[in-house]
């Protein structure tokens, strides 16, 4: 789904997406890895949303 999505971003003229998950969120970290991603940085998860408290942040080129 991310590999299609991205494509519907090249269509856009996106330069390049940022993309987030939750740091126990192993796999999704792995498929945005495989997709290109590039770990930014980590922060803190300061609303509760995820498990872990810990937020990682992601860039893909997409050009």
């Amino acid at each position: 789904m991310l590999r299609l999505a991205l494509q519907e971003c090249r269509k856009l003229n996106l330069a390049r997406v940022l993309l987030t998950c939750d740091k126990a969120n192993v796999a999704s970290a792995r498929t945005i890895a495989a997709n290109g991603g590039a770990l930014e940085n980590e922060i803190e998860d300061d609303v509760g949303m995820g498990q872990s408290g810990t937020i990682q942040r992601y860039w893909i080129d997409v050009e």
